[in-house]
């Protein structure tokens, strides 16, 4: 490889590949002789590994295949352990080799970067020809316009850096801008029926666009060893050998060893520059042809679909054969499904034909109930859409036409936008936190601790760990709000004292709440579930902030709370409901102790639902003896069934520490920031006026209290208080602190 033979570059990657997948293929046979395994088991070669096309710094990409399940696997982690967990693997081969187990179950849960890296499975050890059947699970479950997407996204995003790039001797990525560009062409070939690269390779009309590629492979392996060293990669797989600069592309000659002259290395620097150049156009005018004409003919969002996907965006073939509104409508929303589900725009010139006057015959139907049900995508930008075509959401909506050309008292003091925005903006708001919670939940290694009620409450995971109904339920829900007529719409608006636009900002459709869901969406395929759990959080949209206002949040309001929403999926559907709807407008920045309070409730009523939770576990964990938890207990249910529970192992050791010095001990006061809210803490012994004296102290130094709430261990003469500080005095220093602390211990 150190060599001047430029013509070779597949043979030498390949080569070197089969060292490795030899030893390899040697260790599993014998591991599984060992073993006495007799359930079908494969070792597979994936990704470069799996096309044969290893450099010198090249990560080795295996896979351990089974029909079998993985959890406790004894010869699965028989394996584990002599691969992951100890050196035993690297020692006995010469290289590490992060394999992942997967059984044909796993098949359809491929992200798109794994699934495009089984693209190129290779089988290793696979006695049983178990690869194949892997592979034809993977094509009987896949997407292959998704992956067609995944594969062209690297080309659709960067080919003008790389025709920018083409000339520049510093900062070339040969992997990056160079093999990749050339592979995102082959796989978009592959993908169609998810084959081996190779497959592709022999269909190459112009061998020469393979040699190219050769070529940057042979330069790769000669720049890899120059560099003599095989750093980490990086998370996106980038290595730093990849990268060439000025330097390396005066370092070809090497490549003819010491007895050459400088004037033969000279020329076979410029020699091997130009060859390279060569390779680099080469390979992108490659891609740029295959998804050029992808584009230019349109990819087909499914198999025999009429909806492709062009250069301009997704386009229907047979638009203007449709003749019944209904058959119009669920063309038009079914594109509009999939330009969300693929994160894909709809072609410009849809909106003279699909699109066409929509206002005058767009009904629901079942497309429609898919929009709130799907996961992937953007709602919002859906509705964005819809929102330019003249009556297409007041077809869809009733009521929605008034509402969205209506005030109410946040445009009235904003005075910038109307409420359609205002609207998209809560359900993108909601879309964010279910991304953000599934994300938070695939990350956590003990996932269901996140929805524990002894836990803080988290918006996303609480909004990630709805249902499907639930969730589309609550999209709806945000959506319709003041769309039906509530019995509050009919007494407000016959309320002379209200401004106008109080008395006639909802209940815009005149269609009374109770039948308003059941009528307006009977062709849509809601479920009667989804339904009703809208039709609910409409009717209750205000209910966490009316009951959050209550100076108490006590047993008896809890468990009225608990009553009204009947179940946990229903409460926690109206949290997030209340979460996203005042995610701008009355949110936690405007009342922070409203927010706290509406935490606070809703803490506690899923407590309830829970009642085997253990809301002292994290005193426990954090390593407070038996004796310390009977000291904090003392402080009684309500207050380790709220959300001032968390604070007890930060006051905890101090508290104890009051028990143990009393009566000399001094009282401690810290400022707390959870959320917008700004609260001091303070723990004291438990004396008469202690309060008052606290809130006379905060008084003469201007600061404004929201609320407070104060909590005794009587047992063991103790005070916890907390005061909640307005936001425009929320300024508060440490020498306040040890102020409040010496008037508490006066």
């Amino acid at each position: 490889m150190s060599g001047s033979d430029l013509d070779h570059g597949l043979e030498f990657a390949a080569a070197r590949t089969a060292i490795y997948t030899g030893l390899m293929a040697d260790w599993a046979r014998e591991q599984r002789e060992r073993d006495g395994y007799d359930r079908p088991f494969a070792v597979v070669a994936l990704g470069g590994t799996g096309r044969g096309e290893m450099t010198p710094c090249s990560d080795t990409d295996f896979a351990f295949l089974f029909d079998d399940a993985l959890e406790e696997n004894s010869f699965l982690l028989e394996l584990q352990r002599q691969v992951l967990h100890t050196g035993e693997f690297a020692r006995r081969c010469g290289f590490g080799a992060g394999a992942l187990p997967f059984n044909l179950d796993d098949m359809p849960e491929l992200d798109t970067v794994q699934r495009n890296s089984f693209l190129d499975m290779k089988p290793v050890y696979d006695p049983d020809g178990l690869a194949e059947r892997f592979r034809r699970r993977i094509r009987a479950t896949f997407d292959p316009f998704e992956h067609f997407l995944h594969v062209s996204s690297f080309w659709r995003d960067h080919w003008g850096d790389l025709q920018a790039k083409s000339d520049r001797l510093d900062g070339f990525d040969i992997k990056k801008d160079g093999l990749r560009v050339f592979l995102a062409g082959i796989w978009a070939f592959a993908a169609r029926e998810f084959v081996h690269s190779h497959q592709v390779y022999d269909t190459i009309e112009d061998k020469r666009d393979l040699e190219a590629y050769a070529l940057l492979l042979r330069i790769r392996s000669f720049v890899h060893l120059r560099r003599g060293t095989h750093r980490a990669a990086s998370a996106t797989g980038a290595h730093p050998e990849d990268l060439l600069g000025f330097d390396d592309f005066q370092s070809f000659g090497a490549m003819l060893g010491p007895e050459a002259s400088v004037e033969e290395r000279y020329e076979f620097d410029n020699e091997v520059r130009a060859r390279l150049l060569s390779a680099r156009r080469r390979v992108d005018r490659y891609t740029r042809g295959v998804i050029g004409r992808a584009f230019k003919e349109g990819r087909e969002i499914r198999t025999g679909s009429t909806v492709l996907f062009g250069a301009g965006g997704l386009r229907d073939t047979a638009a203007l054969t449709r003749e019944t509104d209904r058959e119009r409508s669920r063309a038009a929303l079914a594109m509009l499904l999939a330009a969300q589900r693929y994160g894909v725009p709809i072609d410009p010139s849809e909106l003279e034909t699909t699109f066409r006057d929509a206002g005058d015959w767009l009904v629901p139907v079942p497309e429609l109930s898919a929009l709130f049900y799907e996961t992937k995508g953007s709602l919002a930008d859906s509705f964005k859409f819809l929102s330019q075509l003249d009556r297409a959401e007041e077809r869809l909506f009733p009521g929605y036409q008034k509402f969205e050309a209506s005030l109410d008292e946040r445009v009235m003091t904003e005075r910038t936008a109307l409420r359609g925005k205002h609207e998209r903006e809560k359900i993108r708001a909601l879309e964010e936190y279910y991304r953000r919670g599934v994300e938070l939940l695939e990350q956590a290694r003990q996932p269901h601790k996140l929805s524990d009620p002894a836990h803080e409450v988290s918006v996303p995971v609480e909004t990630a760990l709805l249902d499907a109904n639930h969730l589309a339920a609550v999209k709806l829900a945000l959506k319709t709000k003041r769309l039906p007529e509530t019995p509050d719409d009919r007494k407000n608006r016959t309320d002379q004292g209200r401004p106008l636009h109080e008395r006639f900002s909802s209940g815009l459709s005149g269609i009374p709440l109770e039948v308003y869901y059941s009528t307006c969406f009977s062709g849509a395929e809601f479920a009667e579930e989804t339904l009703d759990l809208a039709r609910f959080l409409v009717q209750n949209r205000k209910a966490f902030k009316v009951w959050g206002h209550a100076d108490l949040i006590s047993a008896d309001l809890v468990e009225d709370f608990v009553e009204l929403c009947g179940t946990e999926d229903r409460l926690r559907a109206l949290f997030v409901f209340t979460c996203a709807d005042r995610v701008r407008w009355e949110s936690e920045e405007w009342d922070p102790a409203l927010w706290f309070n509406i935490h606070e409730l809703f803490c506690k009523a899923r407590m309830i639902f829970q009642p085997d939770s253990d809301p002292t576990a994290p005193l426990a964990m954090a390593g407070y003896s038996q004796e310390e938890l009977s000291i904090l207990k003392d402080f009684g249910k309500d207050f380790f069934e709220g959300g001032y529970r968390h604070y007890a192992i930060r006051f905890g050791v101090h508290l104890v520490r009051m028990v143990d010095e009393a009566p000399e001990a001094r009282p401690r006061v810290s400022l707390i920031r959870r959320g917008a809210s700004v609260i001091l803490g303070v723990a004291a012994r438990d004396h008469p006026g202690t309060a008052a004296c606290i809130s006379g102290a905060l008084w003469r130094r201007g600061m404004q209290l929201r609320q407070a709430h104060l909590f005794s261990a009587m047992h063991h003469g103790l005070a916890l208080d907390f005061f909640h500080l307005a936001p425009e005095t929320s300024v508060v220093g440490p020498g306040v602190l040890k102020e409040l602390e010496e008037e508490i211990q006066q």
